[in-house]
C-alpha cells in the first residue's frame, strides 16, 4: 500500500495484478504518492499502470493522470451472473477426441495456460505464485486431447480457471489454442466449471473481458450481464 493506493507488483501477464488501485483516501500529496509508486514499479521492473474503476476514491485522479500524459487503454467490462439463472442449453458436447480435466498442480496448470498464451518464464512463475498464495479456492480447468496410447502425451488446447470465495466465483484465464477456436471448447469448459462451483456453494459468478473482445458474446449467452466498466492509464511506453 502507498497511502491509500493498493499497489500490485505481480509478474503475471494480467494487468489487474500488477497495477495501482486507488481505493482509499490519500493523506499525502498526489505527487509524492506518484513518485513513490514509480520507484516501486521500476524496482520490480514493471510498468507503472493505474486501473480506473468506479471505486477509485479520488474522482479527479483520472483527469490528473491524463494531464501528465498517462494514456487511457484496454477498456474492459466486469460481468456477473446469478448462477440460479445460468443458461447452458447452447453448450454442445466436446468432440470425442477431447476431455475436460481439472489440474490440482497449480505450477503445472500455470505452465499450461502460459503455453497457450505465449507467456514469458517470469509471467508464468508470477501466475503460479499468485494462485498458490491465494486464500480462495483456485481450480484450473483444461481441455485435453485424448491420448492415442497409454504412453502418449495429452495436449492442452484450452484453459479456464475458476477462483471461488464463498458464494462468489470468478472465471479467469480463458484461452483456446488458435487451431481449436470456434468449436465451443471454452463454452463447454466454463459450463462445467460453473456447475462445479455451484455444487460447492457458489451462487454468483463474475468475470472481466475487454470491451472489444468478441468472446463477450460467449459470456452473454450464459446470462452474464455488464456491471461496470474500467480502463487503465499509463505513460505511452508503458501502456501494455
Amino acid at each position: 500500500m502507498i497511502d491509500g493506493w493498493s499497489v500490485g507488483l505481480s509478474q503475471g501477464v494480467a494487468k489487474r495484478s500488477r497495477c495501482i488501485n486507488a481505493f482509499y483516501r490519500s493523506q499525502r500529496p498526489f505527487e509524492q504518492n506518484l513518485a513513490d509508486a514509480q520507484v516501486a514499479y521500476a524496482a520490480a521492473r514493471l510498468p507503472c499502470v493505474f486501473r480506473m474503476t468506479p471505486f477509485v476514491d479520488d474522482q479527479s485522479l483520472d483527469r490528473r493522470l491524463q494531464s501528465l500524459g498517462y494514456v487511457r487503454f484496454d477498456p474492459a467490462v466486469v460481468m456477473a451472473l446469478d448462477l440460479d439463472q445460468l443458461q447452458r442449453e447452447h453448450v454442445a458436447a466436446l468432440p470425442s477426441q477431447l476431455i475436460i480435466a481439472a489440474e490440482s498442480n497449480l505450477a503445472l496448470a500455470a505452465e499450461r495456460v502460459a503455453t497457450l498464451r505465449g507467456d514469458s518464464a517470469d509471467e508464468t512463475s508470477g501466475l503460479a505464485a499468485r494462485w498458490q498464495l491465494a486464500a480462495a479456492e483456485v481450480a484450473p480447468g483444461l481441455v485435453l486431447t485424448v491420448a492415442a496410447g497409454a504412453s502418449a502425451a495429452r495436449h492442452c488446447v484450452a484453459s479456464s480457471v475458476s477462483i471461488r470465495e464463498g458464494e462468489h466465483v470468478g472465471i479467469f484465464d480463458v484461452v483456446t489454442a488458435a487451431d481449436w477456436r470456434g468449436r465451443g471448447l471454452a463454452s463447454a469448459l466454463i459450463a462445467a466449471q460453473l456447475a462445479d462451483a455451484y455444487s460447492r456453494g457458489a451462487r454468483v459468478a463474475y468475470l472481466q473481458v475487454r470491451a472489444d473482445n468478441p468472446a463477450r458474446r460467449i459470456y452473454e449467452r450464459f446470462g452474464f450481464a455488464a456491471v461496470y466498466e474500467y480502463w487503465y492509464r499509463a505513460l505511452p511506453g508503458d501502456a501494455r
